[in-house]
């Protein structure tokens, strides 16, 4: 500290031409200055108005300021497709497949969001659009992913790629499952069988199975009863 403010004094003299001063750095790399020769050390000539070798030179006891920017990262620290969701599964919707994302902050004057489906950029949409409603995608996986560009058209950030599939049950594909499955065939049961052959009256009535049976008509064959002769009466 005596050597800093020794040289500040030298600083703020009224006729510092010609004052020689001494420069060296010690074993924890702080930087020293002295108005005499320390073993190490390395002359320096100061004229009036001079002022440090360098503004973010440390010193002993003050803090060094840096006169770098901040590291300022991406244009959006939260830069997402939220949907589809990674692996998600649309069904049944024609082709239809909505992709919306979402920035944090809002999109900046100047910047265009573009969207690309399996590596194809999107058309016909505007350029601060975070909602695609995209037609005619077919069956099957497929890739999206979200870029924004400045007003010179240069990629400055992206999303994670997301993949989704799409399913569309048809007739020559028919949906499948445990809910869908087609029910069992009906099972024949003993008592519905048809029999082999038509039983006859006489088994289905066994009072009459001695009588005989007309084969015309399969029914008991009726007797008709005698017809006596008459008598004829005295007299006639």
């Amino acid at each position: 500290m005596r050597t800093t403010l020794l040289l500040l004094a030298f600083l703020a003299g009224p006729a510092l031409a010609g004052q020689t001063v001494w420069k060296w750095v010690d074993s924890d790399g702080v930087t020293h200055y002295a108005d005499r020769p320390v073993p190490g050390a390395t002359r320096m000539e100061l004229s009036t108005g001079s002022s440090l070798p360098s503004a973010n030179t440390p010193s002993y006891g003050s803090s060094s300021s840096s006169s770098t920017p901040a590291d300022s990262g991406p244009a959006y620290r939260n830069f997402e497709i939220w949907k589809p969701s990674p692996e998600e599964t649309i069904a049944n919707t024609g082709g239809q497949v909505t992709v919306n994302i979402r920035t944090e902050p809002g999109l900046a004057p100047g910047h265009t969001l573009n969207l690309y489906l399996d590596g194809r950029l999107v058309e016909g949409f505007p350029g601060n659009t975070t909602s695609f409603d995209l037609t005619g995608v077919a069956r099957g996986e497929h890739t999206v992913i979200a870029t924004v560009t400045d007003s010179g058209g240069n990629r400055i950030q992206e999303t994670e790629r997301v993949v989704f599939y799409v399913r569309q049950e048809s007739a020559a594909q028919p949906p499948t499952g445990p809910a869908l499955r087609p029910p069992p065939k009906p099972q024949p049961r003993a008592g519905n069988k048809m029999p082999a052959s038509q039983p006859t009256y006489a088994a289905l009535n066994p009072a009459v199975s001695a009588a005989k049976i007309d084969p015309a008509t399969n029914r008991p064959v009726v007797q008709k009863p005698a017809v006596k002769p008459s008598t004829p009466k005295p007299g006639k």
